[in-house]
């Protein structure tokens, strides 16, 4: 089986900072949002960026590598996420960008999320698989 029909060919790259304070009504609000993905075949997978140690660093440089947790600008008092969203193709994600749109309870939930957000905190990108 191929990792298009295993995962998807496209893939949403998240990342985003939240007051900690927020951490738990992030929590409740991504219930159903994980519900609404799953009713629409997306595969959705969020990860808490744990901290790193110095022990990480160190093996993080003498790879010639920079440990992420170094490069996203988080304070003391926020946690940062990850978010994957897998798509099985370009139709099923303007599919699903097109359905969003239309239904007023997923852009009252979208607002609600981003309003949870450290402001100007979320970066995204959109990848497609590369076949090796």
């Amino acid at each position: 089986m191929n990792i298009e029909n295993e995962i998807g060919n496209i893939i949403r790259f998240s990342v985003w900072r939240i007051p900690k304070a927020n951490h738990e009504a992030l929590m409740q609000l991504e219930k159903p949002i994980k519900e609404f993905f799953k009713n629409t075949g997306v595969n959705q997978e969020i990860f808490l960026l744990k901290v790193g140690s110095d022990e990480q660093d160190k093996m993080a440089e003498q790879m010639g590598m920079t440990n992420i947790a170094k490069t996203i600008a988080a304070k003391q008092d926020e946690e940062v996420w990850l978010e994957l969203q897998f798509y099985r193709d370009q139709k099923h994600l303007d599919d699903l960008v097109e359905d969003v749109q239309k239904n007023e309870n997923a852009v009252k939930i979208g607002k609600q999320f981003m309003d949870l957000l450290t402001p100007g905190s979320c970066i995204e990108g959109w990848f497609n698989h590369v076949n090796i």
